[in-house]
């Protein structure tokens, strides 16, 4: 796919030198902040941060090279012009919705799959050599490097084929949002079914998270990404009230939620998206407006 033959051809793509490159291969413990995160479960999630230096020219890869590459439909997340909702929507109105979680996602794709993935595409093996050094971290895929989450798709290109092909067998909807697997159907899913899935991505060098696997019928609340989907996408109810309760406090007190703002326009941002048009919607638009003006 990609005819790049050199480490200084590859450099001019991304409006850099051979030498910055390389100085970021000799010194990548440098170029990297390392700090933990507390996830919903309580448990730690550690990131890895590239610098504003390295973070450029990875931005760059993406750019160039990452973001042209097809993917297949069912993988969503990460991608432009697709969001939860993306991944939400074929699953609505299911008589069955089955999640689970790829287990460590990043962690689980090493250096050598990186490497393997850059000589497919057609770069050079010195320069698959460097891209490897340049997007990996100690040996994996670092969760906060912007190219992870596109190389982590093409990784997993494969895995999503062959979910895809045995769930449209029985009828059912698959999609993949990063480490977030949905499949859901209108006839029966059964425990032989989940060793199949579980089977065809340990093919794959992945694992299921059984802790974060579940399975839910239409009489019970069924949620994607965070989106009920019984019938139509929609956010909890709880959520909802949250929200409204936020709003409701910024508007009496914009003094005491204008360095909120962020977190404001995060949930504005997830009620649009969903329906940008309501009253509620309208409401919210003009509060932020005017705490954005304080």
């Amino acid at each position: 796919m990609f005819d790049v033959q050199s480490v200084g051809q590859l450099a001019e793509t991304l409006e850099s030198s051979e030498f910055e490159l390389l100085r970021f291969i000799y010194r990548m413990d440098e170029h990297y902040t390392r700090f933990r995160r507390k996830k919903s479960s309580g448990e730690f999630r550690v990131l890895a941060a590239p610098n504003k230096q390295l973070k450029q020219a990875q931005k760059a890869f993406v750019k160039k090279y990452l973001q042209k590459i097809p993917l297949p439909e069912e993988c969503t997340g990460f991608r432009p012009g697709m969001s939860i909702l993306s991944n939400a929507l074929p699953h609505c109105g299911k008589r069955f919705v089955f999640n689970t979680d790829i287990e460590d996602f990043f962690g689980s794709i090493s250096s050598e799959r990186v490497l393997g993935l850059y000589l497919r595409l057609g770069f050079a093996f010195p320069v698959a050599c460097v891209l490897t050094e340049l997007t990996t971290y100690i040996g994996c895929l670092p969760q906060g490097a912007p190219t992870s989450p596109y190389l982590a798709n093409l990784i997993a290109y494969t895995m999503d084929m062959d979910l895809s092909e045995y769930c449209a067998a029985n009828g059912w909807s698959y999609t993949r949002y990063c480490d977030d697997i949905t499949i859901s159907g209108d006839s029966t899913f059964t425990l032989a079914d989940m060793r199949t899935i579980s089977d065809l991505v340990e093919l794959e060098g992945f694992c299921l998270n059984i802790k974060k696997t579940r399975f839910h019928k239409s009489n019970s609340t069924q949620k994607v990404s965070g989106l009920v989907v019984n019938s139509k996408p929609n956010l909890p109810r709880s959520k909802r009230r949250m929200i409204r309760a936020m709003f409701h406090q910024a508007e009496r007190d914009p003094e005491a939620y204008k360095h909120r703002l962020k977190e404001l326009e995060n949930h504005l941002s997830q009620l649009s998206m969903l329906d940008p048009h309501t009253r509620e919607v309208l409401k919210y638009r003009t509060v932020l407006n005017r705490l954005s003006s304080l």
